[in-house]
């Protein structure tokens, strides 16, 4: 499973003051340049290294779970704005866990290292209610707001995306690895991607149309 990570760079505001207000005088311009650096220091490259690498490996994730998604019938009709939502933002929370080939198949197919994708999130009681509204009103994929993909310890496996029904049913048995603790819930689609005994070994509690929000 691949990590995401979230990139919050800040940058620091100095205020310029007038000689009088300060009761000195106004500085040379050499000695100016030399407060200014020691009020706004550059960041230290190997952090600036880290950030630039954290950013590519985000961008390489995100391009290739959107090809992914854009293969299935049930995303095809997602704009730009849409995967926004849908995807980068639960990516650089940590919600898309990614399923990779061993490298001995890999090698021997030639094909991608991707071989599935899960869409989770870990709610709040309140997003939980949300969730199973939007469920229960046929809306999918389920849109949550950028901070209620991660605002609880109720966990939602929200979809697989896999090629065939052998690695959707290997992902989903392995997702139970990457929640550390909370329930789990799933959404109906799941329920039809695999039998309900994988779902039964799992411990997850499948949530359809027809239960009570």
């Amino acid at each position: 499973m691949a990590e995401s990570a979230t990139l919050n760079p800040k940058s620091g505001k100095s205020s310029k003051k007038t000689s009088k207000e300060n009761g000195q005088k106004a500085k040379p311009n050499g000695a100016a340049g030399a407060s200014d650096q020691k009020a706004n220091p550059q960041l230290d490259p190997a952090m600036l290294e880290k950030i630039a690498a954290v950013r590519t490996k985000v961008h390489e994730t995100f391009g290739k779970v959107a090809l992914a998604m854009m293969a299935l019938p049930r995303y095809r009709h997602l704009s730009l704005l849409d995967l926004n939502h849908v995807l980068l933002e639960p990516l650089v929370r940590d919600r898309v866990a990614i399923a990779t080939a061993a490298k001995s198949e890999e090698a021997a197919s030639g094909a991608d290292s991707l071989s599935g994708v899960a869409l989770w999130a870990s709610v709040s009681e309140e997003v939980d209610a949300k969730i199973r509204e939007q469920i229960k009103a046929g809306v999918f994929p389920v849109r949550l707001s950028a901070k209620e993909w991660d605002s609880g310890n109720i966990n939602w496996l929200l979809d697989v995306i896999a090629p065939n029904q052998k690695l959707t049913t290997s992902v989903i048995a392995n997702f139970k690895q990457i929640i550390k603790e909370g329930d789990l819930r799933i959404h109906p689609l799941i329920t039809r991607l695999v039998d309900p005994e994988t779902l039964k070994k799992m411990g997850a509690e499948p949530v359809g149309k027809s239960e009570d929000a």
